[in-house]
């Protein structure tokens, strides 16, 4: 890689965790940390709902699956719950894609999808984070 990399970032948007159950998970960061979670938000074309709870400059978000065949189903069946992703916000997306596409990147989205919070995403392949799966976002300001 060059020394001016292929996809500066803006800021780390969120963590994603994988969970069974939003109702079980949502007491834990409300009632140990006083943490306050915003709406459950659902994606019925990726078969999930989440909901993501701010710690102050970050979000946590919780993901749960509303479908059997759901990538984050098949993903608690093989890990179970935990650490899914980390997602960071970037600018201009089609322009990142394109220029991590030409240094060899694997991508698992050629192009920006809609998110759950929102905005457009795409993931990297977990083999370009060395094992993290890594997602990118571009919301509007």
């Amino acid at each position: 890689m060059s020394s001016t990399p292929p996809c500066p970032l803006s800021s780390t948007h969120h963590i994603g965790v994988a969970v069974r159950s939003l109702d079980e998970h949502i007491p834990l960061y409300r009632d140990l940390f006083g943490l306050d979670p915003g709406p459950v938000l659902e994606a019925p074309a990726y078969g999930v709902r989440g909901v993501f709870i701010s710690t102050g400059n970050t979000n946590i978000e919780l993901v749960e699956p509303t479908s059997p065949d759901s990538p984050i189903a098949r993903f608690l069946e093989t890990r179970g719950e935990g650490l899914h992703h980390v997602c960071f916000e970037v600018e201009d997306i089609n322009g990142k894609l394109a220029a991590l596409k030409e240094q060899g990147i694997r991508l698992v989205d050629q192009e920006p999808r809609p998110g759950l919070a929102g905005g457009v995403v795409a993931f990297l392949h977990p083999s370009a984070g060395k094992g993290v799966l890594i997602e990118l976002a571009e919301h509007p300001h």
